[in-house]
């Protein structure tokens, strides 16, 4: 536990070291290398064809060439161990396109990332010297966010970075435009790429089946089925067929995961904090030993944790605190 003091001598007692540490040790435990499946948005605008049928619907443009698109997708961007959805250069636009089931206010920062990532490829890639006097020419970035989730949100809306730090006075802006592409939503659009629409209708007719009562995996069997039979992704489909219930299955499975380790992680970043201010208390009696602190630390259940602080609070020695807690938990 000599770490948790160095803290103390370099940033004071005053709770920033608390703060420090957990996010220190947050950020670590996000570090982890999550290489999953490709999401089938994804696996859906892979193909280049594709991806020019909706740059067009989007911009109004008329591209026939996929050699005008240049792939910028990174694999493993910096955050996290995520891919980015997909990212292209055509023309003189740098475009990243990302595909959310779940809305997620921080994707202006996200973008951030992603775009600084790319930047830095094209840089490199294109040998340009950032120390040198001359001007780098660089693609004009655009963030496009593809939303389908099942909460209720406009049909295109713009989200800032700076609505993060709430001033108008920044060196710093991130703009994303997302698009409500549930089946319904943004007909014209949909009208100007059939791939786009097909994919919302699936993914309709699979939550429809599910409402009805149908397991997942039924749910996407009978709507793949109905898609091939109203010519809906058909040729994917049969292409691809047990490829993509496996990625919505995944992608699902995924989603539950993520959601219990973000309550797991809260949990345990309350018992941490419970632990922290056990020890501030206990530091009123005296110093204590290492073995204390770290059983205090290591303990993760947040009741037992309440009914220490309760014991730190009023304890006059730290002696009498750690016989009060040794003869609670033998």
């Amino acid at each position: 536990m000599r770490e948790r003091q160095n803290y103390r001598v370099l940033l004071g007692d005053d709770g920033w070291s608390r703060m420090i540490r957990r996010i220190v040790q947050f950020l670590e435990k996000l570090q982890i290398n999550r290489k999953y499946k490709d999401r089938l948005f994804v696996k859906l605008f892979q193909d280049k064809k594709n991806i020019l049928e909706l740059y067009n619907a989007l911009n109004g443009t008329s591209y026939d060439n996929v050699d005008d698109i240049i792939i910028t997708t990174i694999d493993d961007a910096v955050y996290m161990g995520m891919k980015n959805d997909c990212s292209f250069i055509i023309g003189s636009q740098l475009n990243l396109y990302e595909h959310q089931s779940t809305f997620c206010g921080n994707m202006p920062l996200r973008g951030l990332i992603y775009l600084t990532d790319v930047y830095q490829s094209y840089v490199v890639s294109n040998e340009k010297d950032i120390y040198g006097t001359s001007l780098i020419k660089l693609p004009t970035p655009r963030f496009i966010i593809f939303y389908n989730g099942t909460g209720t949100r406009p049909e295109k809306e713009i989200l800032r970075l700076s609505d993060a730090f709430g001033g108008d006075d920044s060196c710093l802006e991130c703009k994303a435009v997302m698009y409500n592409v549930n089946y319904g939503h943004n007909e014209e659009l949909m009208k100007q790429c059939k791939i786009l629409e097909d994919y919302a209708y699936f993914i309709d007719r699979i939550r429809r089946f599910q409402r009805e009562g149908y397991v997942l995996k039924e749910a996407v069997e009978l709507a793949t089925q109905e898609c091939i039979e109203q010519d809906v992704l058909k040729e994917f489909l049969l292409k691809n067929r047990g490829e993509v219930t496996s990625m919505l299955l995944t992608e699902y499975d995924e989603k539950k995961h993520m959601k219990m380790v973000r309550r797991d992680a809260r949990e345990e970043g309350k018992a941490e904090g419970k632990a922290e201010d056990i020890l501030e208390l206990l530091e009123d009696c005296g110093q204590p030993s290492e073995q204390l602190e770290q059983k205090i630390m290591d303990q993760k259940d947040l009741g037992v944790l309440k009914e220490w602080h309760k014991y730190a609070a009023h304890v006059d020695s730290i002696e009498a605190f750690e016989k009060k807690i040794n003869k609670d938990q033998p």
